[in-house]
């Protein structure tokens, strides 16, 4: 499917691992959703200050945290896991 097709269809999911960094925390994320959410939640997280990343999945599976993982249903599924500095 070309790029144009996916961007188009409303059906369509993608899914990828994020390292976020911010002045008191650092998170992975586990993110999946339509690419334009998906680029959305990125810029509002580049314009408060974060420092985003793309990651592995084996990064996201080893990531040390000492919070529980959080499920965030906002037109897309997160599942977070946070180690506060």
């Amino acid at each position: 499917m070309s790029e144009e097709k996916m961007m188009t269809d409303t059906n369509h999911v993608e899914h990828m691992f994020l390292q976020v960094e911010s002045s008191d925390a650092i998170c992975i994320l586990n993110i999946a959703g339509h690419p334009y959410r998906l680029r959305e939640l990125i810029f509002m997280m580049i314009e408060n200050g974060c420092r985003v990343m793309k990651t592995t999945a084996d990064s996201y599976n080893t990531f040390s945290f000492d919070k529980e993982s959080v499920e965030v249903y906002d037109y897309l599924t997160s599942i977070i896991k946070a180690k506060f500095v």
